[in-house]
């Protein structure tokens, strides 16, 4: 699955990016389908019809919320009707625990909300901190995440705790991630991503 919180996203425009995702992935994580397995469920965006509903699934914490916004800057200016599912967990799991519920909870996004999430994947992709400091400010229930400081620090401080740990003499990889989520829970980080920021400390 792509993670977009890692890795280079400064492309010039989307087939670029595309390219330098596949490049990122073969490099990182010795995968070389990203194109079929991971490209190919966004090319089906490009497929929606006029009125179609679009179903986000997504959870609270900043992985699963860049991706959305990724996926938003790609439809947001499709004529298609866009529903945010929120997890019904409590913490930063991103569980569907009871799917028929969140399915009846959902919300539709207003041009607004969908506007907003472009300006974050623009921000987020450029690294715009300054811009991602100003959309902080905007108050809107579906992203109020995205725009916390855990999305400004997300090249600083998950570093910080990772350092943090290994300074305290634990050096067990199983130990170490356990340890980050209990501290860094909100980034959503899954094994490889702690692995990958180890090898940078």
């Amino acid at each position: 699955r792509e993670a977009l919180i890692e890795g280079e996203l400064r492309s010039k425009n989307l087939k670029q990016l595309w390219k330098d995702r596949l490049e990122y992935f073969k490099k990182t994580h010795g995968a070389a389908d990203y194109f079929e397995k991971v490209k190919g469920e966004f090319d089906k965006l490009d497929r929606l019809n006029s009125n179609d509903e679009v179903n986000l699934w997504f959870g609270n914490e900043v992985f699963c919320q860049i991706n959305m916004s990724f996926v938003l800057s790609l439809i947001a200016d499709k004529n298609v009707n866009i529903y945010r599912i929120f997890p019904d967990s409590s913490d930063w799991s991103c569980n569907f625990e009871n799917i028929e519920k969140c399915f009846d909870s959902r919300q539709k996004l207003n041009k607004d909300q969908i506007y907003l999430a472009k300006e974050l994947w623009k921000a987020f992709s450029n690294r715009d901190f300054e811009g991602l400091r100003k959309l902080r400010e905007i108050k809107d229930h579906s992203f109020n995440i995205l725009v916390n400081q855990a999305i400004i620090e997300i090249d600083t401080k998950p570093k910080q705790i990772l350092r943090e740990i290994v300074r305290n003499g634990e050096t067990d990889f199983n130990k170490i991630f356990l340890k980050f989520k209990e501290k860094a829970a909100i980034y959503g980080f899954g094994d490889s991503q702690v692995k990958n920021l180890l090898n940078t400390i």
